[in-house]
C-alpha cells in the first residue's frame, strides 16, 4: 500500500505546492502528513520525526485526502494524538479541532 522514498527531495515534488495536512505525537514521537502536487497526480508524504518514510500517489486530491484521513484514524485508534490546531477533512475544507497539548 504504502511505497518506499527516500530521505533526498522528490522529484515530483513541485515547490510551494506542500500542503500539511496534519501532525501526530505518541510516546515522544511525531508523525506528520504532506499533500503535494505531481505532474499528474496528487502524493501524500508521511513523515516520522522529520524524516520522510512513505509516500502514496493518487488519482485526485480527493482520494489522496481520503486516503490520509484513513492512516489518520488508524493512527488515533492506536493511541496517537494530535499535535496540531487543525487537520483537513476529507472533503478538503479546514476544520479547527480542539486538542490537549501540555
Amino acid at each position: 500500500m504504502l511505497s518506499a522514498v527516500t530521505n533526498d527531495a522528490s522529484p515530483s515534488m513541485n515547490s510551494g505546492s506542500v500542503e500539511p495536512l496534519w501532525i501526530l505525537r505518541h510516546d515522544g514521537r511525531s508523525l506528520r502528513a504532506e499533500l503535494c502536487r505531481s505532474d499528474q497526480a496528487w502524493e501524500v508524504y508521511l513523515f516520522s520525526d522529520k524524516q520522510r518514510f512513505a509516500a502514496h500517489r493518487l488519482g485526485s486530491r480527493e482520494l489522496a485526502l481520503l486516503w490520509a484521513a484513513a492512516i489518520y484514524d488508524g493512527l488515533i485508534a492506536e493511541g496517537w494524538v494530535l499535535a496540531s490546531k487543525a487537520i483537513h477533512a476529507p472533503w478538503g475544507h479546514l476544520k479547527s479541532v480542539q486538542t490537549t497539548e501540555t
